[in-house]
């Protein structure tokens, strides 16, 4: 008996086995505040109990309870799985902090969802070779020239089309209208009803117009809506 309390994994063993019940209840009580308030830190606090937590406490357990090595195949597995929802969870976290909760007209509002989307795309990419190059010793070097290499073609290859999405997006980044808007644009004029990264789309009366973002940013129109409040107008 007492081998057993001289033994570090049984005081991990206890540890865990009183730890993760009372984190799940906490945690349990604050996605329910959080529901409840419709905060956008629901998400990361769900990632956390759901996926982090229970994944975390396996881990510890299998490396210190059960004292398998960090060369094991399972352990690698779930250490794989844990960095994996650790960068998940920081990647949910900043979209929560910094674009969700963003004012009403502040600069990260503005940003177009499809930026922040391949943002995530590269830092998942990069994330993951990280995760595998650290715990599965992989190399990785080859695969990111192979990337670049195929990058470069690809980028050679579609540039024209390249170009016009990235004229569309950066239009949306300085947004000249908003929803609810009325512009008048050389093909025809009405309210702005929906905007997307490729195109708008204008309720006229007789029909919804569709503009792609790239034929805006190269043309001019006029925003009817703009300027707000009294100004005057002089006819010659």
């Amino acid at each position: 008996m007492s081998d057993i309390f001289a033994s570090a994994w049984f005081y991990w063993a206890i540890g865990i086995a009183v730890g993760l019940p009372l984190s799940l209840v906490l945690l349990t009580e604050w996605q329910h505040t959080l529901q409840r308030r419709k905060s956008f830190l629901l998400r990361p606090v769900t990632i956390l109990r759901n996926y982090l937590l229970p994944l975390g406490a396996l881990l510890l357990l299998m490396l210190e309870a059960n004292q398998i090595p960090p060369e094991a195949t399972s352990v690698r597995v779930v250490s794989t799985l844990v960095a994996f929802v650790v960068l998940v969870l920081m990647l949910s976290g900043i979209k929560a902090a910094l674009f969700q909760s963003a004012p009403d007209g502040s600069w990260r509002q503005r940003i177009p969802s499809i930026f922040l989307d391949v943002l995530r795309f590269v830092l998942i990419a990069v994330g993951l070779a990280m995760i595998f190059a650290y715990i599965w010793g992989a190399n990785v070097k080859g695969l990111f020239t192979a990337l670049g290499v195929t990058s470069i073609v690809v980028g050679l290859t579609l540039q024209n089309s390249v170009g016009q999405i990235i004229s569309g997006l950066l239009m949306l980044f300085e947004q000249p209208f908003k929803l609810g808007d009325w512009i008048q644009t050389a093909q025809a004029k009405g309210k702005v009803v929906e905007v997307n990264w490729r195109s708008i789309h204008l309720e006229t009366g007789d029909g919804l117009q569709i503009t792609p973002n790239s034929v805006l940013a190269a043309a001019s129109f006029t925003n009817l809506s703009r300027p707000t409040g009294e100004h005057s107008l002089t006819v010659t």
